[in-house]
Formats: structure tokens, C-alpha cells, sequence
């Protein structure tokens, strides 16, 4: 009586193929443990980037080498065979995975260049803009970014790379313009009298500062490419609260309110604030002004 021929898939016997999907998952299971131990060394001793984009290197080494070695003795995988093979498939493959290629060394070139890391905040240029939000996390393809309101913003790692970005926890600081209009018959001495004086009394509006918030404004000025932009504004001074004119019409003139501003994420607060005292002040005085939109 005759034996009936072993079980295979592809040429590989099934108990062969069944080894190999068990040292594929254990190589798997390998590689995040390696991550989840190598993130919880490094914590605290580099940078949370730093730590995470070692991890994750080594992570897919590990899956890579443990896959690789398992092809090779059970499977009887050539990767020299292989790659000769795929010939102008190879091509195809490669243009059609082009974006995500350039995605993946936009990441490479973020971790090296840094221009931004974990929990900073920023906003990435383009069409539409992000608006302010806290950087979550920086993958090999891709940014995660948290807007002021909760949501998660998915942006290609390209896009971080060719676009214009504005890091404010870098510089620390934000300007904020508030437009305002009043009569043309008002004593626009007055109004910008009243309206410096409001935002002096604002605890949150810089120069009015304590004295260790001041001396942190005051050591942004060391920092290397502060220094660079601003060598002739080395004091806080710069900072001071103006008032600028900058239309006139018959019943309207349109003024703004520059002020800078330390507590980025308190923006709103702080001028929904502002606004409500130098209002109650300005009808005070019988002074009527029409806030417009930010």
C-alpha cells in the first residue's frame, strides 16, 4: 500500500511552514518586547524622540533579522535569488511606494535636523494651516499632531520637512494682534492711553511678569538662534504692549493692539480678558469701540 505524499504549501512541508509562522510571531513578540525595555531605559536619559526612535529601530532590526534567519534555514530563502528576480517588478514596486519612501527619510531627516520634538508647539504652514498644536508623536511615515480643541491631525512626515513651521515653545513667546475700531471723533489719545494701560495690568501680558517669569524671558535672549535674530533687541523692552493705526475712514478709525504673550495655550483666554477690561473701561469714559475678529 502506498504512503501518501507529506502535506506542503509552496513546495514546503507543513510542519516546516508551521515552524516558520511560529518563529515569525515569536520574532514579532521579540521585537516590541525589545522596544517596550530599551524606551523604558533610555527614558530620562536622552530625549522622549530620541528614545523612541531607537527604540523603534532596534524594534524592526530585531522582526527583521528573526524573519530573515527563519526564511533562510526553514524556507530555504535566497535574498540574492530574490532581489535578482524581482527585476522591473523591483522598479514598479519602488515608484509606485515612492511617497511613502519619501515619508520615511522626512522622518529620518526630522529625527537628525529636530526642528520639531515630543510635546512642543507649533504650526505647520500649507493649505489649510494646522492651526496651534502640540506635537504627539513622530513616526517613521508619519507627525501626529493635537489641536487646541482635541483633534488629532495626521500629517506625511514630508509635509513637516517642506513646509513652513512655527515652533513656539522654541521661541517661547507669541504675538497676538487684537483689532479694534473706535469713532473718529474719540480722543484716540485717550483710547491708546487706556488701552496700553489695560494690558500693563494683565498678569499674563509680558513686560508684566514676576520675577521668575522674567528671568526666563530673559534667558530666551541666549539661546543661540534667538541671538542670531534678534541681537539688537536683548531686553525685554520689545516686548512692551503698543498701539497702531492703521486705517482711517470718516465715522471709523481702525487700530491694533500688539501685545506678546508667555502661556501660548491660554491665548484665547487672555484676550477674551483683555478685551473685557479695556471694553468696561473704554464705556467708562463714554468711549464706544466695535472688537473685531481676530
Amino acid at each position: 500500500m502506498a504512503l501518501s505524499d507529506p502535506v506542503s504549501v509552496g513546495g514546503v512541508s507543513l510542519d516546516v511552514f508551521l515552524v516558520f509562522i511560529f518563529a515569525f510571531i515569536a520574532s514579532l513578540f521579540l521585537g516590541n518586547l525589545v522596544y517596550l525595555f530599551v524606551r523604558q531605559g533610555l527614558e530620562g536619559r536622552v530625549s522622549r524622540s530620541t528614545a523612541k526612535w531607537v527604540s523603534a529601530i532596534l524594534q524592526y532590526g530585531v522582526i527583521f533579522a528573526g524573519v530573515y534567519v527563519s526564511a533562510r534555514y526553514l524556507l530555504a530563502f535566497d535574498l540574492t535569488a530574490l532581489i535578482a528576480s524581482l527585476g522591473i517588478l523591483g522598479i514598479v514596486i519602488a515608484i509606485s511606494s515612492s511617497q511613502i519612501i519619501q515619508n520615511v527619510l522626512a522622518g529620518v531627516l526630522i529625527t537628525i535636523n529636530r526642528p520639531i520634538q515630543l510635546e512642543e508647539w507649533v504650526v505647520v504652514g500649507g493649505r489649510p494651516t494646522t492651526g496651534l498644536c502640540r506635537v504627539r508623536d513622530v513616526s517613521f511615515t508619519t507627525t501626529i499632531l493635537q489641536g487646541l480643541d482635541g483633534g488629532l491631525v495626521l500629517l506625511p512626515n514630508s509635509q513637516i520637512v517642506s513646509s513652513k513651521v512655527i515652533n513656539y515653545s522654541r521661541a517661547g513667546l507669541m504675538e497676538v494682534l487684537i483689532p479694534l475700531s473706535v469713532p473718529a471723533c474719540a480722543d484716540l489719545g485717550r483710547v491708546r492711553e487706556i488701552a496700553l494701560q489695560v494690558a500693563h495690568d494683565h498678569p499674563l501680558i509680558l513686560p508684566h511678569l514676576g520675577p521668575a517669569e522674567r528671568s526666563k524671558v530673559q534667558d530666551l535672549f541666549e539661546l543661540p538662534y534667538l541671538r542670531r535674530l534678534s541681537s539688537d533687541r536683548q531686553n525685554t523692552k520689545h516686548f512692551e504692549p503698543c498701539v497702531l493705526f492703521s486705517s482711517v475712514n470718516d465715522e471709523w478709525v481702525r487700530m491694533t493692539v500688539q501685545v506678546w504673550i508667555r502661556k501660548i495655550t491660554r491665548k484665547d483666554e487672555i484676550v477674551s480678558d483683555y478685551l473685557g477690561s479695556l471694553l468696561e473701561r473704554l464705556h467708562a469714559e463714554d468711549i464706544p469701540v466695535k472688537a473685531e475678529a481676530l
